[in-house]
């Protein structure tokens, strides 16, 4: 029962490795139990049609938590896509909610490549505004070309000339004289023959490989969002190209969630981060994936990313809809109305119809009206003077009236709190006190710990972002340790902080 319990715990509760499994319960030899964890999650166990270059089938393990993750995103980004289709075109929320995202993915590409460039200058590259750019920030545009391409080839299948169109965009050219790489890696690891671990897929392997991720991407039922994320890792594990393999990896990855219904939110949603952001634990994850060939190591973090990703582009659009709403309501009813203006669209040549801008054109002045000559001046009678008016006797206001002004509210204190950096060092000290504390719950406790007050499972779920039994599972583990109390109130748990020394 205990192992089985451990079995549940490094795979729902963290989809752990075996030196994360060994780290954690401080053992060495745990062969044992690491089969036991194997032979839970092939209870869930999907086969892919890819292959390692050693011909080994991936796998990708949906277990419930996993499973919970992949289908919350999904619903995410259908959400995003509909949030997204009720922005007005007419007051440009539109475009602007395009230009936050494109400028976001371009800051993510510029980082990669070690690029200094500001948001202005984005937004100018986004609208064609930069006739010339200079040879450092050329990627930037091309890239913005390939991402063109995907807006406007929705219904075309990924193949190889799909990507091939990709990458001659990339290279900036209309006729590519060379298309897979034709040498091989010269690194050092290449050359160890015990637990070898590939840097990229050897030459007469790569278009084998192509070929079987393009049979995946065509005939794989799963989501959109699991599709892309094998799909980078895949295309980073082959690396087919001499140059740009990162890039053709994220644009493909874009390209199948544009394709899976979800068109522009496919193409915008800047999920470049996975170029330049977390590149160690990526790095990490990719060695795993190639030791084990299980890809749920790195789909787990690709769809969190994805996820993070979702959440901010709500963040803007809920922005968007503030900002017009206030517009709205402060314009000011006596201001007299001004020439009338319409508005035409102009499209930027690079990625046209996504980032719109709106240019007033002024209407035609009417012709002036002719005037009158003024008629002659007749003097009026004067009018008798008014009556001087009469004073009114002054009353005192009632003393309700001074009592309506004087507001005050049920509390008489304010509960103190506690600020992020004290927050830290408290966080940091329950994990070096306690090493059975996890890390999430040492960091909602930290933050959740006063006196009096009762939390709730909905609240730890919100803060770490994960699922209901995951946030179950901690809480109650927190009370094991006696760091809450657990009671039931209307019909829901509630975890009441104990005083501790």
């Amino acid at each position: 029962m205990a192992n089985n319990e451990l079995a549940v715990r490094f795979t729902e509760n963290k989809y752990a490795t075996k030196s994360e499994v060994g780290k954690e319960l401080r053992m060495s030899m745990i062969d044992n139990i690491w089969s036991l964890i194997l032979s839970y999650r092939s209870n869930f166990n999907r086969y892919l049609s890819v292959k390692s270059i050693e011909k080994n089938q991936l796998v990708v393990c949906f277990c419930p938590t996993i499973n919970a993750l992949v289908n919350s995103t999904d619903m995410k980004l259908i959400r995003l896509m509909k949030e997204y289709s009720r922005l007005s075109t007419n007051n440009g929320e539109v475009a602007r909610f395009a230009d936050d995202c494109l400028i976001k993915s371009l800051k993510y590409l510029a980082k990669e490549h070690e690029i200094e460039v500001s948001d202005n200058y984005l937004r100018s590259l986004i609208h064609g505004d930069i006739k010339e750019p200079s040879q450092s920030v050329r990627i930037l545009t091309r890239y913005l070309d390939a991402l063109n391409f995907i807006k406007k080839s929705y219904v075309n299948p990924i193949d190889v000339d799909y990507v091939a169109e990709l990458y001659s965009r990339l290279m900036g050219t209309t006729e590519l004289t060379s298309f897979y790489r034709t040498t091989e890696d010269t690194n050092r690891e290449n050359r160890v023959l015990i637990d070898r671990i590939y840097t990229c897929a050897p030459v007469p392997l790569i278009e084998g490989m192509m070929e079987g991720l393009f049979g995946f991407i065509a005939t794989s039922n799963l989501s959109a969002a699991a599709k892309a994320s094998i799909a980078y890792y895949y295309i980073n594990y082959v690396r087919p190209f001499a140059t740009f393999s990162d890039e053709i990896a994220l644009l493909v990855a874009k390209a199948i969630l544009a394709h899976g219904d979800l068109e522009e939110i496919g193409v915008l949603l800047p999920i470049e981060s996975l170029l330049s952001d977390n590149q160690e634990e990526i790095a990490r994850l990719f060695v795993e994936v190639q030791k084990t060939c299980d890809t749920t190591y790195f789909l787990n973090f690709a769809i969190k990313q994805i996820e993070n990703k979702c959440d901010e582009a709500f963040d803007v659009i809920a922005n968007l809809k503030v900002a017009g709403v206030r517009q709205d309501f402060y314009r000011a009813d006596e201001v007299k109305p001004q020439q009338e203006t319409s508005y035409v669209v102009r499209q930027p040549s690079l990625f046209d119809s996504v980032s719109e801008e709106i240019e007033p054109v002024k209407q035609p002045e009417p012709a002036p009206i002719p005037v009158p000559a003024p008629a002659p001046v007749v003097e009026q009678p004067k009018a008798e003077p008014a009556p001087e008016p009469q004073p009114v006797p002054h009353v005192e206001p009632r003393e309700e009236a001074k009592e309506e002004v004087q507001e005050q509210i049920a509390i008489s204190y304010i509960p103190p709190a506690i600020d992020e950096k004290q927050a830290l060092r408290l966080e940091q000290h329950l994990l070096e006190l306690d090493p059975s504390l996890r890390k999430h719950e040492a960091h909602f406790y930290a933050r959740h710990c006063t006196l009096g007050k009762s939390y709730t499972i909905a609240q730890y779920k919100r803060m770490i972002g994960c699922v209901y039994e995951t946030a179950r599972t901690a809480m109650d583990h927190l009370v094991e340790l006696g760091y809450y109390r657990k009671d039931s109130s209307n019909k829901k748990f509630i975890y009441t902080p104990i005083p501790r020394k």
